[in-house]
């Protein structure tokens, strides 16, 4: 468990100062000349004037000794000042590069991980305790070992004066060690034991006071009891589990206190007692001095030891961005290959997958081959695999069986962010950042004019147009309001007008829309297939929809059930196959016959 403090805190000061190396200097020496400087000016200073007093010491020489102290002690202050500000900068800085390395690993890690509850828990961790503990270990730690400084030389003025008072310090020093470190494993396991309990109190506040949840929680008041419910046994789980640590650490600074600290302090004081009993009034001012030296020494070794094993926790948080930044990441090979001019080319070879933790396959034995430029639909219930079909044709998620060809290559073989940038996809769960308008479609900030023009011609094929024109900053309108009072909040449909305007910005040789129009009526779902299908021409598509209307403008269709392609074909061909396409076929034109007068089914 030593070794593991003393790891995790060296670990953590070397991420520190590869941020800024100045203020983890800074910081050491500010705490150890603090120190230092203490417990001369405790001690030492004490012993002058006892002993000049004593000896009838020139008034002159004591005054020249305790001006010269008093200029030290406005230095030390100085000094401190001068680290507060310097503390108060640093610390934006180094929370910025762990941040940073944290989110640059994020990017690298496989889109799969984020399946599993695990690894959430070290990411949310690790994001936490970046913002939270980071600086705390190293000032805790120069705290440490500035106090260690002082007791070190209050030790030397001890021996100084008698070298067995150096005795009753020792068994101070061993119990803190040992309690110290016991605490530490307790406090550090007990943040970890509770990491769920406080993951499901978080969800419950945040539901609370998060916009998007506000019209549920009204019109389904029940749902508020639920969500506290979910609060009350995430804290029920918590205290369960942290109350048993608690006890522990409780039960060990009771033993500590009692046994080390009193004991010895109350031995020490009795030797000093004895001492000045023998050796007369020729020893007084040195031993008056060594019973506040003695007390020093105690409380600053012990104060020392905590402050290590505070540090040691607090770097034991951290260890959750060590192991975070050590997470696999997605294999890249020496020897990628570079995508091509043919990559709308695919070929699905006997692919199955299921997620990990899980033995039911998703994908199921699927075979396909899709040629240049054809516009495909894939549709089928909910549940059918058709998004994570797509998710494997991107290389978001490994197969699990079988493989994958774009380009006439297997999508290993390509280097994944070059690979990816061949795609544009509309998802949907899409996201709109708070950001202005065109940021949000070309997930850039523009560099030219060209390029500004280029998110205002994305606009209009995504039928933004009319919104955009009554935007009083045009594209450098902000949107949301998080950052900015006069943000523009976007309806659902909006909302996926600007994710679609995306792909037209971003012209990739594959284009993938799952569900890219439910917040649209109809009659707009259809303007907008027939723009997208207008701007893909020469490009390969794949567009999933609940609105089998939509399928219609595919060159061909695919009917997925359970993980598996049960039907393939053009609309006519499947209408007259009379299958399960042609059945929810005809009962979503009914209902649209019904609201729209059958005016899309014509």
């Amino acid at each position: 468990m030593k070794k593991n403090i003393l790891l995790n805190i060296y670990q953590a000061l070397r991420q520190i100062y590869e941020a800024d190396s100045q203020i983890v200097w800074f910081t050491f020496f500010k705490n150890i000349f603090e120190a230092v400087f203490e417990a001369v000016y405790g001690i030492y200073l004490i012993k002058f004037i006892y002993e000049c007093i004593e000896n009838r010491v020139d008034f002159r020489k004591l005054f020249i000794m305790v001006s010269a102290f008093c200029v030290f002690y406005i230095v030390v202050h100085l000094i401190s000042a001068i680290h507060s500000f310097c503390e108060k900068i640093s610390e934006l800085r180094i929370y910025r590069h762990i941040f940073q390395k944290i989110i640059q690993k994020a990017k690298k890690i496989k889109i799969s991980q984020y399946e599993n509850p695990t690894f959430y828990d070290e990411f949310s961790r690790a994001l936490d305790e970046a913002l939270e503990q980071g600086f705390g270990g190293l000032f805790l730690t120069a705290w440490g070992v500035g106090c260690l400084s002082g007791g070190i030389v209050a030790l030397v003025m001890l021996a100084s004066v008698d070298i067995f008072l150096i005795v009753f310090a020792v068994p101070s020093v061993i119990g803190s060690l040992y309690f110290g470190i016991k605490e530490s494993g307790e406090e550090f396991a007990a943040r970890q034991d509770e990491t769920v309990g406080k993951r499901k109190m978080e969800y419950a506040k945040r539901v609370f006071y998060e916009k998007k949840y506000a019209a549920e929680l009204r019109l389904y008041p029940s749902m508020a009891r639920v969500l506290f419910v979910l609060h009350k046994d995430g804290y029920t789980e918590r205290c369960k589990k942290n109350i048993v640590h608690q006890r522990r650490i409780g039960g060990y600074r009771i033993v500590e206190t009692l046994l080390f600290s009193g004991i010895v302090t109350l031995g020490s004081y009795l030797y000093i007692t004895w001492r000045l009993k023998l050796g007369g009034s020729n020893a007084v001012a040195a031993y008056v001095a060594m019973i506040t030296a003695v007390g020093y020494v105690v409380n600053s070794v012990n104060q020392a030891l905590g402050l290590f094993s505070q540090a040691g926790k607090l770097c034991m948080y951290m260890k959750s961005i060590r192991d975070f930044l050590e997470c696999e990441v997605e294999e890249r090979t020496e020897e990628a290959v570079p995508p091509n001019s043919h990559m709308g080319e695919i070929k699905f070879e006997h692919v199955s997958y299921c997620y990990p933790g899980s033995s039911r396959m998703i994908i199921k034995d699927l075979n396909m081959e899709v040629r240049q430029g054809e516009h495909i639909a894939v549709v089928g219930e909910n549940g059918a695999g058709k998004t994570t079909l797509m998710k494997l044709l991107m290389g978001l998620y490994p197969v699990s069986e079988g493989n994958i060809f774009v380009g006439g290559n297997d999508v290993r073989k390509y280097e994944p962010v070059a690979f990816r940038d061949c795609f544009g996809t509309v998802f949907q769960d899409f996201q709109i950042f708070s950001l202005s308008l065109k940021e949000n479609v070309l997930m850039k900030v523009p560099e030219t004019p060209e390029e500004c023009q280029l998110v205002i011609d994305s606009l209009e094929k995504a039928q933004f147009g009319d919104v955009l024109e009554k935007m009083p900053l045009g594209i450098d309108t902000c949107l949301t309001k998080e950052f900015d009072e006069d943000g523009f909040v976007c309806s659902g449909g909006q909302a996926q007008k600007i994710a679609i305007a995306r792909v037209f910005a971003k012209n990739p040789q594959i284009v993938i829309l799952d569900e890219p129009s439910s917040a649209l009526d109809p009659i707009a779902e259809y303007n907008m297939n027939c723009n997208m299908m207008e701007a893909s021409k020469g490009k390969t598509v794949f567009f999933i929809s609940h609105r089998i209307s939509s399928a219609r403008m595919a060159d061909r269709i695919l009917f997925l059930e359970q993980g598996k392609i049960v039907e393939e074909g053009s609309h006519q061909e499947l209408m007259e196959k009379n299958g399960r396409y042609a059945e929810m076929f005809r009962l979503q034109a009914k209902n649209y016959q019904e609201e729209m007068g059958g005016a899309l089914y014509a």
